[in-house]
C-alpha cells in the first residue's frame, strides 16, 4: 500500500503476542493500533488511507483514531435516554453515598429512593437526556400533585439539578435545562413554634419520671434529637473530659442505629450542673447500659419518652411543644448568648448548611430586633406604664421571687 512513492504505513507481526500492528503517520503523529489478524490490520490500514488522501484533497478534516472515538462516544452518550442516564451512571452512587464520600445513614437512603420514585413519575422520564427542555421542567414543577408536597417537589428539584450537573462536567449534555431557582418551600408549623423559656424547662422537666426527665436538658442545651437521647449509654459519658459521645440514634422500635447525618456523630461539652446530672444518671449502672431508661431500667423507646414528655408539657402549659423544639431552644439560647452562624453550624450538627442558616436567622431574627426596637423606645420615648403592665411585671418578679426562694430553701436544705 501507497501514497505515491512511499508505501503508506506498515503491518507488523508480532510473534512474541501472536498480534498484528499496523503503524502510520500524519502529520507528525504517529498512529498505531493492535488487530489478532494480518486481514483485519491491512483493512484499517486502507480505510485509514482512505481517510488521509481525503484530507489532503481538502474533502474532510483528518483526525486521529482517539479523537474519533471521543466524538462517537459524545454522539452516542447524546443518544442515551434520560432515565438511563440517571440509573446507569446517577443513582448508584447518589442512592447510597453523600457528596464526601461516607456512606448514608439507612434514613437518608430511604428518601433519596422517594425522591428518585418522583423523579421517575415525571413525564419526561424516558426522553433523551438533551431532549428535555426548561419548558418541560417548569411544567412538571408546577403541579405539585407530582410529588406529594413542596418539601419532596423540592428536594427532587435538587436531584434533577445534581444530575444535570454531572452531565455537564461529563459532556454527556452541553447545558443544563435546570436554570429555575429551587421552588420554595413554606415554613413547616413546626418551624414557626417558639421555643421553650427557661421556666417552661424547668416546670418539664420537674413533672417528668425521674428515670427520663434528664432528656429535657441533654436536648435542650446539647441539642440532641430524641432518637439520639434514648440511644445514649453510660460510656458515652466521659466525666474525666466533661463530654458526652453522640454515636448512634434509635428507630421508633428503640433499635441502635447511625446517627441521621455523619455530621451528627460527634462529641459535645457538658456544662458542669448537666455533668452533675449525668453522674446521677449513670451512678451504678454498667458502661454498656443507656442512661435514659425506663422507670425499671429497661432500654426506653423514642414514642414512649416522646409520651413522657407530652404529658409534662401540658403542665408547663405549652401543648404546642415538640420534643422537636427543644433544638430550636438549644439554637436559639445559643444565639443569645452570641454564638456566630458558624458556631450554630458546628453546635447544630446539621449536614445541610441551609438548615442552620434559617435556625440562625429565626434565632436571631424577629425577637432579637423586637428587642433593640423595645430598648430604644425605652431610651428616647417617655412612658408611664398602665396598671395591667405594673401588675404583669409585679407577677413576675413575684413568681421569679418564689422561684429563687426555692432555690434557696433546696440548697440550705442539701448543707445541712
Amino acid at each position: 500500500m501507497s501514497t505515491g512513492k512511499k508505501p503508506f504505513g506498515s503491518v507488523i507481526h508480532r510473534a512474541d503476542r501472536d498480534s498484528y500492528r499496523a503503524k502510520y503517520t500524519h502529520n507528525g503523529e504517529v498512529i498505531t493500533k493492535t488487530f489478532k489478524d494480518e486481514r483485519s490490520a491491512q483493512a484499517w490500514l486502507s480505510a485509514e488511507k482512505a481517510l488521509v488522501e481525503a484530507d489532503k484533497a481538502g474533502l474532510k478534516q483528518w483526525t486521529s483514531p482517539t479523537e474519533r472515538k471521543r466524538q462517537e462516544d459524545a454522539i452516542k452518550r447524546r443518544r442515551t435516554l434520560f432515565c438511563d442516564y440517571v440509573m446507569d451512571e446517577f443513582a448508584p452512587t447518589w442512592l447510597n453515598y453523600s457528596a464526601d464520600g461516607n456512606e448514608l445513614a439507612a434514613g437518608s437512603k430511604r428518601k433519596h429512593r422517594e425522591y428518585l420514585a418522583h423523579l421517575a413519575h415525571a413525564f419526561f422520564w424516558k426522553y433523551p437526556l438533551t431532549g428535555i427542555t426548561t419548558e418541560d421542567i417548569n411544567r412538571w414543577l408546577a403541579d405539585l400533585d407530582n410529588f406529594g408536597g413542596a418539601t419532596p417537589r423540592k428536594k427532587t428539584f435538587q436531584l434533577l439539578k445534581s444530575i444535570y450537573a454531572k452531565a455537564v462536567a461529563e459532556g454527556a449534555a452541553d447545558t443544563s435545562p435546570v436554570t429555575m431557582k429551587a421552588p420554595t418551600v413554606p415554613k413547616s408549623r413546626q418551624a414557626q413554634i417558639p421555643p421553650a423559656t427557661a421556666e417552661e424547662l424547668q416546670t418539664i422537666y420537674a413533672a417528668m419520671p425521674s428515670t427520663t426527665r434528664i432528656s429535657v436538658w441533654l436536648g435542650a442545651i446539647l441539642d440532641l434529637r430524641i432518637g439520639e437521647v434514648v440511644s445514649l449509654q453510660v460510656q458515652d459519658w466521659n466525666p474525666k473530659t466533661q463530654t458526652l459521645r453522640v454515636c448512634h440514634s434509635a428507630d421508633e422500635r428503640g433499635e441502635l442505629k447511625d446517627t441521621k447525618t455523619a455530621t451528627s456523630n460527634t462529641t459535645q461539652p457538658v456544662p458542669p450542673q448537666l455533668g452533675k446530672l449525668l453522674e446521677e444518671a449513670c451512678d451504678g449502672k454498667n458502661p454498656a447500659d443507656f442512661i435514659v431508661t425506663c422507670a425499671d431500667g429497661t432500654h426506653i423507646t423514642p414514642n414512649r419518652l416522646r409520651d413522657h414528655f407530652n404529658e409534662a408539657k401540658a403542665k408547663a402549659g405549652r401543648p404546642d411543644l415538640h420534643f422537636h423544639t427543644l433544638r430550636a431552644t438549644s439554637i436559639t439560647a445559643a444565639v443569645a448568648t452570641g454564638a456566630s452562624l458558624k458556631d450554630t453550624m458546628v453546635w447544630g450538627r446539621h449536614a445541610d448548611a441551609q438548615t442552620s442558616i434559617e435556625r440562625y436567622q429565626r434565632a436571631s431574627g424577629s425577637e432579637r430586633m423586637r428587642e433593640i426596637a423595645n430598648g430604644i423606645e425605652s431610651n428616647l420615648m417617655p412612658h408611664t406604664p398602665t396598671v395591667e403592665e405594673l401588675e404583669t411585671a409585679i407577677a413576675e418578679t413575684e413568681k421569679r421571687l418564689a422561684s429563687l426562694k426555692s432555690q434557696l430553701a433546696a440548697i440550705i436544705h442539701q448543707n445541712k
